[in-house]
């Protein structure tokens, strides 16, 4: 193993040699065994790296949060909204109004049946 590949291996797997590759692990050791002075800057520049990591990917409990959040929140007594009654309410008042309306303004009924024959006539196609 040559000073490049252990390096690599540094970046890749971090400070500790257990998380490294099995086939890598012994051929490391003996690397450190004999360049152990050289390598110690970059070994505990790697050390920085892995504690710097495992504090950021460190994720708190949040059970109690969530506790607080929860006991905190407004609670409903309400089962049924009024304003949804209300709103139902005024959509059928308006449907009643709109439909009464709508009839006013609908021509009178003809005598006979030519107010059926009219609706399968071309528009503006008198006679």
């Amino acid at each position: 193993m040559d000073r490049a590949r252990f390096e690599a291996l540094l970046a890749a797997y971090g400070a500790d040699v257990s998380r490294w590759p099995e086939g890598e692990r012994a051929e490391a050791a003996a690397f450190v065994g004999a360049h152990g002075v050289e390598l110690d800057a970059a070994r505990q520049e790697a050390r920085e790296i892995d504690t710097m990591l495992s504090h950021a990917l460190a994720v708190p409990k949040l059970d109690a949060l969530s506790a607080r959040i929860l006991a905190a929140a407004p609670k409903r007594t309400e089962v049924f909204d009024r304003r949804a009654l209300l709103a139902l309410a005024a959509c059928a008042i308006f449907g009643v109004v709109l439909g009464y309306g709508g009839g006013l303004l609908a021509p009178a009924p003809l005598e006979d049946d030519s107010y059926f024959a009219m609706a399968f006539e071309a528009p503006g196609d008198e006679g």
